[in-house]
């Protein structure tokens, strides 16, 4: 997580609840939230940014039993002892978003956006080819005098 984020503004809340459900499956309810500053992707400034999640785990033993699962559960194909820290922080590792920007815009009209140089930046360009449609029409010319 240290490598991912700034800075930590607090510590993880966490709620984590093990129970077994009706077919007496054994489960792992983890929420989590937590305050990082990332490094905005727009202005390279720091950004406040929220995680919050909720997950709903099945713990198995083996990829085989994962397979067997209903929908509402995410297989936790684990062995013997599990670390619960680990867990904790893949969870939240999962949260963060692709691309951390302010939900403001933080540009400040800075050519960075796509449509400011295309609107002010308008070369003439000239064809190489220009050159050869004179020599076109000359040569018609010729042709419907002969």
């Amino acid at each position: 997580m240290r490598a991912a984020a700034i800075a930590a503004e607090e510590q993880a809340k966490v709620r984590l609840s093990c129970y077994k459900d009706e077919q007496h499956r054994y489960v792992a309810d983890i929420s989590a939230e937590m305050v990082l500053t990332l490094q905005c992707q727009r202005c390279l400034e720091a950004c406040r940014t929220e995680l919050n999640t909720h997950s709903l785990l099945c713990i198995v033993w083996t990829e085989e039993a994962s397979k067997d699962l209903p929908g509402s559960y995410d297989p936790l194909i684990t062995g013997d002892v599990s670390n619960l820290h680990e867990l904790v922080e893949d969870e939240l590792l999962l949260s963060l978003p692709a691309v951390a920007m302010h939900e403001e815009d933080c540009s400040g009209g800075t050519p960075r956006d796509f449509g400011d140089l295309t609107s002010e930046i308008v070369e003439e360009t000239v064809s190489p080819f220009s050159g050869l449609d004179g020599l076109l029409k000359a040569s018609v010319e010729t042709k419907g005098n002969e």
